[in-house]
């Protein structure tokens, strides 16, 4: 009886180790691309490889040119592109599907000025705040290309 308890233990516990969402531990996480600390939970940015390695940015223009040609990670390796909710931050959404907002008012952390949004109404909220360019995933990834 003991060791059926103890299998079931193992069990459980080895399924609740599952590779989920990157986490990003503001203040105290180093930007992969440039080494900042990653401070600002409105502009976090991570990703995660198909291996199950995560890297953490400070924001999606460190993100973007740590993939592709000439960055540390090719894009075939990528599982994950995840972004902070600008509107609720510290809260990780899909990159690839998110809303985004370019406006020199935003003052992210090295200045590429772009924000994330989980939904369209969310966007269009801050951009009365801070006028300026909708963008999608590819118009981000363009602008931030190093290529």
């Amino acid at each position: 009886m003991r060791n059926i308890v103890i299998a079931a233990t193992l069990a459980v516990l080895a399924s609740s180790c599952s590779v989920g969402q990157p986490e990003i531990k503001y203040g105290s996480d180093e930007c992969a691309h440039c080494r900042m600390n990653v401070m600002d939970a409105k502009f976090g940015a991570a990703i995660q490889t198909v291996k199950g390695r995560s890297y953490v940015f400070d924001a999606p223009e460190c993100m973007v040119p740590f993939v592709g040609h000439n960055g540390h990670l090719v894009e075939q390796e990528v599982k994950g592109w995840y972004v902070a909710d600008f509107a609720h931050p510290g809260t990780l959404i899909d990159a690839t599907t998110a809303f985004y907002l370019h406006a020199p008012t935003l003052n992210s952390p090295m200045r590429g000025n772009v924000a994330a949004f989980a939904t369209a109404a969310d966007r269009k909220v801050a951009e009365e705040h801070f006028p300026g360019e909708e963008m999608d995933w590819a118009a981000v990834q363009k602008m931030f290309t190093d290529e």
